[in-house]
């Protein structure tokens, strides 16, 4: 599988969408943490004063808006192969197409884990760097922060959603609709679904997904031990799902 692995990764860097699309995410990122943050501290506390979790609020936020970058370009990687049929080149050089997915979801969740961290670190960097320039004796106090906890949601919350946008994709084999599930599907169908449901709306998939970087349960929000449960349970579904589609379906 290693052979299938680093052609994957080759294929994914040889996409000038994933170069760009990095680089819009990150820009966006420093601009919200250094300047709406940390410099003019437009949100969370007033300028004068930062709170003990401010830390703690940029990583959930860096998290949010990464992943989000992160996850197109994992649909783009694979609804790139039905968009210019070279899907049946990434077939045809491999006995198994088991294997061919697999090595397409390992290297969409390595992608997405680093980004989301390396995004994290510099939307952290970007915040410490914007709270350094707003003077008036302004410093940062000691953060209430588990690292190595939150690093391990993150790291969970950046793989589910690397193969949530693997599993559209390959689910749905068009560019377009695999976008415009991607958005529409967390913004529009999951909330009215959430008027339905009212308090078990928050088993909801990405509902879900989403409550694996807060910090405790709530009305809306599931625990994030809960929560990584339930989403892992939503992810293998939806990958055997997909894994039997992607097998028996043809090519074309």
């Amino acid at each position: 599988m290693l052979p299938n692995i680093k052609a994957e990764f080759r294929r994914l860097f040889t996409i000038r969408s994933t170069y760009i699309l990095s680089a819009v995410g990150i820009a966006i990122m420093c601009f919200f943490s250094f300047w709406i943050e940390g410099y003019k501290g437009l949100t969370g506390s007033p300028a004068s004063e930062l709170r003990r979790t401010a830390i703690q609020e940029i990583i959930n936020n860096g998290a949010g808006l990464g992943i989000t970058f992160a996850t197109i370009i994992v649909i783009l990687f694979m609804a790139h192969e039905y968009r210019y049929n070279t899907i049946m080149y990434t077939l045809t050089s491999t006995a198994s197409r088991t294997r061919a997915l697999f090595s397409k979801a390992i290297v969409a969740v390595i992608f997405c884990v680093g980004f989301g961290l390396v995004a994290i670190a510099i939307a952290i960097g970007a915040y410490l760097l914007g709270v350094s320039f707003r003077g008036n004796g302004v410093s940062l106090p000691s953060q209430d922060l588990d690292l190595f906890y939150n690093l391990g949601k993150v790291v969970f919350y950046c793989a589910g959603y690397a193969l949530v946008g693997l599993l559209i994709a390959t689910a749905t084999r068009n560019l377009v609709g695999s976008i415009s599930f991607y958005m529409v599907y967390p913004t529009v169908v999951e909330p009215l679904l959430g008027l339905l449901l009212k308090d078990n709306a928050k088993y909801l998939p990405i509902t879900a997904l989403d409550s694996t970087m807060s910090n405790s349960a709530s009305s809306i929000t599931l625990d994030p031990g809960k929560a990584m449960v339930i989403s892992a349970l939503y992810i293998v579904i939806a990958g055997i799902i997909t894994w039997l589609l992607f097998v028996k379906r043809d090519a074309n």
